[in-house]
């Protein structure tokens, strides 16, 4: 039996967090060699290191560092290039809400462990998941408040915003001692102990016009260059299903869930993502009619939300349909769901 390769954080990565920490005072240099990766060119755009060894390294740094918030001071070091082909991904997007879409579809590049993902939360508002869903156990409070600071940074430099706040920060991990800094930076005062660690962004944010300087052709070269690293990436665990459920959500905020749809943003074709889920045990419909499901019960949690505009958001034509799926999946009907889930 193959064995599949753990979870996988980018080289590059942990380059930028071995020159911020000796910024700091933090000579990682004897960990790297403890942890067999002094040799290693982690400046090749293809070198990854296993997600363990990234974690004993950021909790090392931070405790040698002596700084309370490190995640926090380390992505107010960050600029474009710091992001690499991420975030230039973003630079060369439209709208903030382009942006943050093909952040999605090409985190994997950055690393393959916490899921990063855009949801409906109500009727306007959007969470992000900043790369921490799905962990088990949850990231550290450091990378967690590192990945989460490090999108709203990138959004107000690729827009030109830099008073520009998200409607809430949410953490999953419990409340510092001090947490002005987080205030600060943030321009809310995030909550913890959360379910899930996430930002909320409302409609306005999304339609933000990107405004670094960039022609449309360098994005689609860019994003064409992403698909190829994408596709050499080694597999983790739950990778396809998680990458498929990952590009759904997506879809369902752009009416494009077809399977053809699926495949083209995760750079494949159909016929070989058919395969590789049937690997994992699952399927295609299965996939979608989970994350249908998931959405569906969360947008029936707003009572405000009519059930034909829960049916359009779902991607179903006729909300009949809807009616149906929603009572295969649960047994019962739509309203009657969300008249039980209101009475809890």
């Amino acid at each position: 039996m193959t064995t599949r390769p753990s979870f996988t954080v980018s080289g590059a990565s942990i380059v930028a967090l071995v020159a911020y920490a000796k910024m700091r005072g933090a000579d990682l240099a004897p960990t790297l060699a403890e942890l067999g990766l002094a040799r290693l060119d982690l400046t090749n755009p293809e070198s990854r290191v296993e997600l363990p060894a990234s974690d004993h390294l950021w909790n090392h740094a931070a405790a040698l560092s002596g700084d309370a918030d490190f995640g926090l001071s380390f992505a107010g070091r960050m600029d474009l290039d710091a992001f690499h082909l991420v975030g230039h991904l973003a630079a060369s997007s439209r709208t903030l809400g382009h942006a943050i879409e093909r952040i999605v579809a090409f985190s994997r590049l950055l690393h393959d462990a916490g899921r990063t993902e855009i949801a409906r939360l109500d009727g306007e508002r959007t969470a992000f998941f900043p790369g921490c869903r799905g962990l088990t156990p949850p990231p550290s409070r450091h990378i967690a408040e590192f990945s989460t600071a490090s999108v709203v940074l990138l959004a107000r430099l690729i827009t030109g915003e830099p008073g520009w706040c998200p409607v809430e920060v949410r953490f999953q991990h419990a409340a510092p001692l001090t947490h002005a800094a987080h205030t600060r930076l943030f321009g809310v005062a995030p909550v913890f102990g959360a379910p899930e660690t996430l930002l909320v962004l409302d409609p306005r944010a999304l339609a933000l016009p990107v405004r670094v300087s960039r022609p449309s052709a360098v994005g689609q070269y860019l994003e064409g260059y992403a698909r190829t690293l994408l596709a050499r990436l080694p597999e983790a665990k739950d990778d396809a299903p998680a990458a498929v459920r990952r590009a759904l959500l997506t879809g369902l905020t752009q009416g494009r869930v077809g399977v053809d749809d699926i495949a083209a943003r995760l750079g494949t074709t159909p016929r070989t993502l058919q395969r590789r889920l049937a690997a994992e045990g699952t399927g295609f419909a299965a996939l979608l009619d989970e994350v249908r499901r998931e959405v569906a019960e969360r947008y029936l949690g707003d009572p405000a939300l009519p059930l034909a505009e829960i049916s359009f958001l779902l991607g179903f034509g006729d909300p009949s349909n809807f009616q149906k799926a929603f009572r295969r999946w649960t047994g019962t009907s739509p309203g009657a769901w969300r008249e039980r889930a209101g009475a809890i």
